[in-house]
């Protein structure tokens, strides 16, 4: 794709109107957590905070609340084996009239924030999401393991066995989980994508280690953290931009995953936040509705919005070799600073496509030529006090990224169709039997009996669940799930893998190759087992 060209540039001061409309809107939280604060007083806390900073909605995560956090912490320990086992009741671990009494409380403090639940769930080896809209149908701890081994698939023979049941202990598949949560309208969001660090010399991932799986098995992905931590997380952004180049809507969104008992919450700390054009309308079906099209920027000071032949970020354009695209940006430094240091419009590869530097704010016209290839198109922006050459990521206080607006051409990106083949060994206890396929929500797409020593084939969607039967014995797996290279490749990421022979790398950070985005569609795409 060709360098942009800078048309015009208009000075002005930021209309407040039109900043009000761009409402901050702060997701993955934590209520209580440390018990630094008792949590009678943390809804106190959570509501000033919000009235400081002018959050317009939060997403209130967990541990929610004394009841539902006492359940949690319980089922986590001592009555781990237990839970899994289902001896515990479900009305002694939803505790849903304190979870959701106190998201009621918190909207009739009148603090001007509209409060809705969330929750980081799953927690385990794949990675963290959270949500817009999160449909609280299990315990908020149903879905953890992060720091005992469990069982996934065949391959996860060190997984602890559950005294109770004979059995490992086991968690859903985290396609499952996500797919449960889009069924009640909820958006699931990958969390700290490149997060990992050290403690006593052992490797900890919080990595999005199966991102590219559901990239490619769905098809899409409803969103991921772009900014978190740090207002200008690179390796964030390097591995968004490799999901972006693949032709894929991925729409990006700031977190803070911040703790509200931990008596460290100040008015004057850098707000990390989703700007959503809400105007009046903080309402969750409204966030949603933003979040699901990338109708949105992610911000810790700045407003930068971005239109493309005046379709708005989020949006899609058809481009071609001869189109002459027209591309408008907004752009005014945080409140307090004189200016935007620099700004840069991005595109696919993540190639500085135009910069401008010292920008007092206004709007930013600029020509782009059209391509024979799909594309992307975002801006981003730095305070005017920051280097974007600091190589001390942190020291970036003031940022803005947006969202891209689409550039198509061609066939645009689609869900991986996997030539699967499903072996039956000689003597297999599954001989005899029957496997059918099904979609996610348990739609029947083929059925086949099983033959020992014979080879069952079918073309299906990269998300499909094989389900096999036989003297009324049933067990059911995601097809991904007992693939050995589709395992290999994240295992590369939660393990920690990466890390062979790059010293260099610090906590946090993850080239974006290591998520070997089209090694894992190929490996979908002849996804096989042995039974």
């Amino acid at each position: 794709m060709s360098n942009a060209r800078i048309l015009a540039t208009t000075i002005s001061p930021a209309d407040p109107a039109l900043m009000a409309r761009w409402a901050p809107v702060v997701t993955h939280t934590h209520i209580l957590r440390t018990h630094r604060i008792p949590a009678e007083q943390v809804p106190d806390v959570l509501a000033g905070w919000t009235r400081d900073h002018g959050v317009r909605a939060l997403g209130v995560g967990s541990p929610w609340e004394p009841v539902s956090a006492a359940a949690y912490r319980r089922c986590e320990h001592e009555d781990r084996d237990r839970y899994y086992a289902g001896l515990v009741p479900r009305a002694e671990t939803m505790c849903e009239e304190a979870v959701h009494g106190l998201v009621t409380g918190l909207n009739r403090k009148a603090c001007g924030c509209s409060f809705y639940l969330d929750n980081e769930t799953p927690k385990c080896r794949y990675g963290h999401l959270w949500y817009f809209g999160y449909a609280y149908l299990h315990p908020a701890w149903h879905d953890y393991s992060q720091d005992r081994p469990v069982w996934f698939n065949e391959a996860d023979t060190a997984a602890e066995l559950n005294p109770l049941t004979g059995q490992p202990h086991r968690r859903r598949a985290y396609l499952e989980i996500v797919h449960e949560q889009r069924r009640h309208g909820a958006l699931a969001i990958w969390a700290h994508p490149t997060s990992w660090w050290r403690h006593d010399g052992r490797f900890i991932t919080n990595i999005a280690a199966e991102l590219p799986l559901h990239l490619h098995a769905d098809g899409c992905v409803d969103g991921v953290a772009i900014m978190g931590y740090d207002a200008c997380h690179r390796a964030y952004q390097e591995l968004w931009f490799a999901l972006l180049d693949t032709g894929a809507v991925v729409p990006g969104f700031a977190e803070t995953d911040a703790c509200f008992d931990d008596g460290k919450r100040r008015a004057d700390e850098t707000l990390l936040a989703t700007r959503l054009p809400l105007g009046d309308d903080a309402s969750l079906p409204r966030i949603i509705a933003c979040a699901r099209r990338g109708l949105a920027y992610a911000s810790s000071g700045p407003h930068l919005a971005l239109t493309l032949d005046g379709v708005s970020m989020g949006g899609t354009v058809s481009t071609r070799l001869g189109l002459a695209h027209r591309l408008r940006l907004e752009a005014w430094p945080a409140p307090g600073e004189a200016c935007l240091s620099r700004i840069e419009l991005i595109g696919r590869g993540g190639r500085v496509l135009a910069a401008l530097t010292g920008f007092a704010g206004g709007v930013i016209d600029l020509g782009l030529d059209g391509a024979d290839q799909h594309g992307w198109i975002l801006a981003r922006a730095w305070g005017e006090h920051d280097d974007p050459a600091d190589p001390d990521q942190k020291a970036v206080r003031s940022f803005a990224i947006t969202n891209p607006v689409y550039l198509a051409h061609g066939s645009p990106f689609s869900q991986v169709r996997t030539s699967y083949r499903l072996r039956v060994r000689e003597g297999s206890a599954w001989a005899g039997g029957e496997v059918r396929f099904t979609d996610p929500a348990g739609l029947e797409l083929d059925r086949a009996p099983l033959r020992a020593g014979a080879t069952v084939t079918s073309t299906l969607p990269g998300n499909a669940r094989a389900v096999l039967t036989s003297g009324g014995r049933e067990h059911a797996f995601f097809i991904s799930s007992e693939d050995r290279q589709v395992q290999m490749l994240t295992r590369q990421l939660w393990a920690g893998e990466f890390l062979n022979g790059r010293p260099e790398l610090r906590p946090g950070e993850v080239p974006a190759g290591a998520f070997r985005i089209g090694d894992m569609r190929q490996a979908l795409a002849e996804a096989s087992h042995e039974i």
